[in-house]
């Protein structure tokens, strides 16, 4: 009896759970078969999706319907809550069916079109975000735009209610489309106006821009200061890593140049206390390591818990940098546990390249169906004491400012998924443990919050499930991890750093060059299944932030390898990009190569964002190149560049710190250092000297008989070589003009350490 009542119980437990699997499954579109995860999210929603494609133009245009276009990527948030409240509504599927081609794109595989509508966005509603939602004429011309909107106007947030929106627009399209397209054409002309303007030629201009553009640009950030919390500003707060690669530049520069010491400290002192505070915060995931994306308030504290993989790379870059400066124990140990989250959690282990992001939602629990924010990072107070032994939770939650209602402050939990849970932050002050607990030493207290770690730790990863990885490769945000991966290499001379760095190299060389055009790709795909790297049907090719920081990649991982086979690559990109991307007019790159007819608009991007203007970059690679390389024409690129930029950079450089820090370098000059030795000890010794140190102005090149290849593009080099010569013969130049050389480290550390900033 008792089986055939469990018999007839999991039968209809099965029927339930296939029923729903069924109903999941139900609505299989277009996207099913795109590589994008964020794609791939939506395949199953009823909305008849289409990916940005010629096929769904030709439907927009042969039905007359407008588009709808929505653009997100695969960990953003308030994209996953207007897919369920929205696009899994059958009733608002079919208004969407019914009245319009939909469209999806992810923003990250395709930064082209989202450049374009975000640019429509801010201009007529004056901000942006994800979800962008934006209404096209059939030609592809933008007449309404938005970011989220809750499923109907009876819900919250005071927004207009998306079904209604539809409806609105349908009813307008019927019956005035042609004042629609008329002004979805003037407002493209409005922006390329606009575009053309803020690019406004300077070909003869013969000024750069004013060296008190620094000066202003540093004292901006000194004045926007958070002296309490560190960063700038107030919340939300960003890492913001190219304004910490401005204020190291200009502190070392100002060193150089015998300047005034207290700009350099300053400088210093704001980039130190930032990263330690954010190393001790919310911010930093401080079980499994790894940035989340920003704070929600002043003192990092609760984060958008997303982690980004270009979060990552850069702050790699700004802790290496700082650490070598400081030698700050906190600093460094930061560092160290960074590249271990990225090489457990975002690296594929057999291919060497990185993936794209880790999202900000999951499940609290394998029997939950409703993903929180930060349910895989945070803690209830009663769980802490269940999972550890009692003395050890009372020490830990008095480290970690753990409570018994939890520690998130409500103004930054505004949708109650944070409501008594615990978000780890530490002052780091172990001394005050120890003495509060009467423990015998700070080794002690280390030992006990290490096995805390280790016992919270294993729990989470066993028990909870993870929260989603786009697993996209993405050319850009490899080339930042490896410049983060390189620097970190040559700071704390760890090989390990540099094979992960090579090996990455070597998985962008193989897969995201297009074998039959030799030109970069913009991104490529794991297969889980089989383990093989796939492509979108069309692939596309890469933008101009995938060359830059790319070559900037390259550059970096030679400084820290020696392989003049990275320098060679570089120029050759630089050269492509010099070819796609180079606007004769405004001297200046676009974003964009011009040969997609859907992309309506070509833009530039100038300035620093969540990632480096590519522009900033590029005109910092064009300085190394240059030296480097004996091309002159690296040298007239990068003057057209700053003279093209001369009315922001005299106005705004806050907004560009990144050209600024260029800029800085230019003025203040480039060290040149040529080694030439065949005693491997000595070279190795003067390299590792000068690598561990931080001289941002400088570049190395080590003369011997394998690096032929830099030879064959610079015959100035070959006036420093002397084949006969075995000693050892170190060159100390600046701007190409150089002193004796000398023959032995003691000598060239005599030369060399005046220009090293060190602050410990």
């Amino acid at each position: 009896m008792i089986s055939h009542w469990r018999s007839r119980n999991f039968s209809l437990i099965r029927l339930i759970v296939n029923m729903a699997q069924q109903e999941q499954q139900r609505f299989v579109n277009r996207l099913a078969n795109e590589k994008s995860s964020y794609l791939q999210q939506h395949a199953h929603n009823p909305v008849n999706w289409y990916a940005w494609s010629q096929e769904a133009f030709e439907k927009a245009r042969q039905e007359n319907k407008p588009i709808f276009l929505s653009i997100g990527y695969s960990t953003c948030h308030w994209c996953h809550v207007m897919e369920h409240e929205s696009f899994e509504n059958n009733e608002i599927a079919k208004i969407l069916n019914d009245h319009f081609v939909s469209i999806k794109v992810d923003r990250e595989e395709r930064p082209d079109v989202d450049r374009v509508y975000m640019t429509y966005l801010q201009a007529t509603k004056g901000g942006g975000g994800w979800p962008l939602s934006v209404w096209l004429t059939p030609q592809l011309q933008p007449f309404y735009a938005g970011t989220y909107f809750p499923p109907t106007n009876e819900h919250r947030y005071g927004s207009p209610g998306f079904k209604e929106i539809l409806l609105n627009l349908n009813k307008a399209w019927s019956t005035k489309s042609n004042e629609i397209i008329d002004g979805s054409k003037d407002a493209i002309q409005q922006l390329t106006k606009a575009a053309e303007k803020q690019a406004a030629s300077t070909e003869n201009n013969p000024d750069l821009p004013a060296n008190t553009s620094i000066q202003t640009c540093f004292a901006y950030f000194a004045n926007d200061f958070d002296d309490d919390n560190g960063g700038f500003g107030t919340h939300p707060k960003f890492p913001q890593p190219v304004n910490f690669n401005f204020l190291l530049t200009h502190a070392a520069l100002s060193h150089q140049a015998k300047g005034k010491p207290d700009v350099a400290r300053l400088a210093i002192d704001m980039t130190q206390m930032t990263l330690k505070k954010m190393s001790l915060g919310g911010i930093n995931d401080q079980l499994g390591k790894g940035f989340h994306r920003y704070s929600t308030d002043d003192r990092w504290h609760v984060p958008h818990f997303e982690k980004m993989l270009y979060d990552q790379g850069q702050l790699t870059v700004s802790l290496a940098d700082t650490y070598a400066i400081t030698k700050d124990e906190l600093i460094g140990q930061t560092l160290q546990d960074l590249i271990s989250y990225v090489e457990r959690d975002l690296r594929h282990s057999k291919h060497g390249g990185f993936y794209c992001a880790e999202d900000a939602d999951s499940l609290p629990t394998k029997n939950d169906t409703k993903k929180k924010e930060g349910a895989f990072y945070v803690w209830n107070y009663d769980e802490l004491y269940k999972l550890l032994p009692e003395k050890h939770a009372d020490i830990f939650c008095a480290y970690y400012q753990c409570k018994k209602n939890g520690n998130v402050d409500p103004m930054q939990d505004p949708h109650d998924e944070l409501k008594h849970q615990n978000v780890l932050i530490t002052n780091g002050n172990l001394q005050t443990i120890m003495e509060k607990f009467k423990l015998q030493n700070i080794t002690e207290v280390k030992e006990i919050l290490a096995k805390c770690h280790e016992i919270l730790l294993a729990y989470r990863n066993e028990n909870r499930p993870r929260p989603h990885r786009d697993e996209k490769f993405l050319a850009s945000w490899n080339g930042l991890m490896i410049s983060g991966l390189a620097r970190a290499a040559r700071v704390l001379q760890e090989p390990k750093y540099i094979q992960l760095a090579e090996q990455a190299i070597t998985f962008i060389r193989t897969h995201l060059i297009d074998s039959s055009t030799k030109r970069l790709l913009r991104a490529c795909y794991i297969d889980q299944k089989t383990n093989q790297i796939e492509y979108t049907e069309s692939k596309v090719n890469g933008f101009l932030d995938d060359y830059a920081f790319i070559i900037q990649a390259c550059i970096d991982l030679y400084e820290a390898n020696l392989d003049d086979e990275l320098l060679v690559f570089a120029y050759e990109l630089q050269k492509q990009q010099d070819e796609y991307f180079w606007d004769t007019t405004k001297n200046r790159y676009f974003s964009t190569d011009g040969k997609d007819s859907s992309i309506i608009l070509r833009l530039y991007e100038d300035q620093d964002g969540a990632e480096p203007s590519p522009n900033g970059i590029s005109a910092l690679n064009l300085l190394r190149l240059r030296h480097y390389f004996d091309d002159s024409s690296l040298d007239d690129r990068l003057r057209l560049i700053f003279k093209s930029y001369v009315g922001e950079l005299n106005k705004i450089p806050m907004a560009m710190p990144t050209l600024i820090r260029c800029f800085d370098m230019y003025t203040h000059g480039i060290n040149e250092i040529i080694i030439q030795s065949s005693n491997q000890a000595e070279i190795h010794r003067i390299i590792q000297y000068i690598q561990a140190s931080y001289v941002p102005n400088t570049i190395l090149i080590h003369m011997n008989k394998t690096n032929h290849k830099l030879l064959q593009y610079n015959q100035q080099l070959k006036s420093f070589m002397d084949e006969n010569n075995k000693q050892t013969r170190i060159f100390l130049c600046r701007n190409f003009q150089c002193q004796l050389p000398v023959t032995s480290f003691e000598e060239f550390k005599k030369n060399f350490d005046p220009l090293i900033l060190k602050y410990e």
